[in-house]
């Protein structure tokens, strides 16, 4: 069994590569940092959190249009939607960009919306 660090490394990494999303340039971003809200209900405290998007895709003007969020290639893409979807909502309230949502895991890709 693949750890999600390595199926991103020799599958996804690849496959966006393929797509035009070259690792290592400006265009795609990997652990793009998202602050995340959340209510604690025992504390009654609203606190934020810093959480990272595995890959945030930029276009030319530098501005958001996606994220992808992987999982190891023996767990179902879809398991990732509720965090993806978390990311999503704190980048539309914090950017105001409402970024493109992918599910990947090396064997399949999924557009979320």
């Amino acid at each position: 069994m693949k750890s999600e660090h390595r199926t991103r490394q020799e599958r996804i990494n690849l496959q966006l590569g393929r797509a035009g999303w070259a690792v290592g340039s400006r265009r795609l971003v990997e652990a793009f940092l998202v602050k995340t809200s959340a209510m604690s209900e025992s504390e009654g405290v609203y606190s934020t959190k810093n959480e990272f998007v595995d890959y945030a895709l930029i276009d030319r003007l530098g501005r958001l249009l996606a994220i992808v969020e992987a999982k190891r290639s023996s767990r179902d893409p879809l398991e990732g939607e509720r965090q993806a979807a978390d990311y999503a909502d704190a980048i539309r309230a914090r950017h105001g960009v409402d970024p493109f949502v992918f599910l990947a895991n090396g064997d399949e890709i999924w557009f979320w919306h």
